[in-house]
């Protein structure tokens, strides 16, 4: 596949499905900046890599382009780091044509597309995702928003990219960690509606973390249909799109809380996917069958069996902050079956009480056989 339409009407928009394929990019760039400006935001390690050579190539074109680099990392998914962009911008001379292009993982594509959705009341943005988490997740949809010191992801927007140009060469300078980060996600996308991506992992997860990624690019491709199929039909996440947050429920508790080190997305919503299963056997049947292959899926991404001992006084607090809360009302996703998703709603005391009572159960169990 080299390409793939996200229909959204006369807001449709395509994702590029390419391997080192910088030039072109660049002419699409070109194309897009139509009163000879651009602005790229990028973080400084992929700046270092990708990101400064490309703002080159730009210039050497005649393009008036920017460069903002932030600092890595979740924690500066802030409302500081958009402000200080929001100036950059502004003494740089932008106008409403100037696209905003986010040139890096889910962090930069939040950043950037925040400040894309509301500076100027909106500026075309491009997204360019450099992991293997943004390719086969956050660049596509339109979420798009930084983090308070509450939760995650609780100031944000929905604003459309104008196309997303995923280039699997920027994968090959991604270390482990971040490569099982973002398989996680693409494993999530199996689950909920296409079981060749579990096959995949199951018979190439090990690999594809050493870094052989070959059946890298397919795998991205059939995430993202899942992906852009639901959005499609539900835009602004009033409905569907909420299957989107398997695992994420406890996975934002876990990534926000005080773990040392902190745990990475994809790892936190792993374990978050651990506890989703656990919870669609004990409510939903979910059936052996379908509950072996996640497993299998999961071990062979690099996901910790047992997720029990995350579970704290901190977890649960963040839990009553989910911003998919209503009241004390917890909208959470099951499984029936693979590719059978369920929203579940109960009520926030009703689902701590089972989040605390599975976690007992694993608990017990890996403790079992450390024996």
């Amino acid at each position: 596949m080299n390409e793939l339409n996200v229909d959204f009407g006369d807001r449709s928009y395509p994702i590029y499905f390419r391997h080192g394929a910088e030039q072109e990019l660049v002419e699409r760039v070109l194309g897009e900046a139509r009163t000879g400006r651009a602005i790229v935001v990028s973080d400084e390690n992929v700046s270092h890599l990708y990101a400064q050579s490309f703002v080159e190539r730009l210039r050497q074109c005649g393009l008036n382009t920017a460069l903002f680099a932030i600092r890595p990392g979740e924690a500066h998914k802030t409302l500081d780091t958009v402000r200080a962009i929001y100036e950059q911008a502004i003494q740089f001379g932008i106008d409403r044509e100037t696209p905003i292009i986010a040139y890096g993982g889910g962090v930069v594509g939040d950043v950037a597309g925040f400040v894309a959705a509301t500076l100027l009341r909106g500026l075309p943005l491009i997204q360019v995702p450099t992991t293997v988490l943004s390719q086969v997740d956050s660049s596509v949809g339109g979420k798009v928003g930084v983090n308070l010191a509450e939760g995650k992801n609780l100031v944000g927007a929905f604003h459309q990219p104008q196309w997303v140009f995923v280039d699997t060469q920027h994968l090959s300078t991604l270390d482990r960690r971040e490569i099982r980060s973002g398989l996680v996600e693409a494993l999530k996308h199996g689950a909920l509606g296409d079981a060749r991506i579990l096959e995949t992992l199951v018979h190439h997860g090990h690999e594809l973390q050493d870094g052989h990624l070959q059946h890298v690019g397919s795998l991205i491709a059939q995430a993202i249909t899942v992906k852009a199929a639901v959005v499609a039909r539900d835009e602004k996440d009033r409905g569907e799109r909420m299957v989107l947050n398997l695992g994420h429920t406890l996975g934002h508790a876990l990534e926000m809380g005080t773990l040392s080190p902190a745990l990475r997305h994809g790892e936190a919503v792993g374990l978050g996917l651990r506890f989703m299963q656990a919870l669609s056997v004990n409510v939903l049947h979910l059936s052996r069958a379908a509950e072996e292959r996640l497993s299998q899926a999961l071990d062979a991404v690099g996901v910790p069996k047992h997720w029990g001992r995350y579970v704290n006084e901190t977890v649960l607090d963040r839990i009553s902050l989910d911003k998919k809360n209503q009241g004390d009302t917890v909208r959470v996703i099951g499984l029936r079956d693979i590719g059978d998703p369920v929203i579940m709603t109960m009520s926030l005391e009703e689902f701590k009480d089972r989040l605390v009572a599975l976690a007992a159960l694993d608990a017990k169990e890996e403790h079992r056989e450390g024996k």
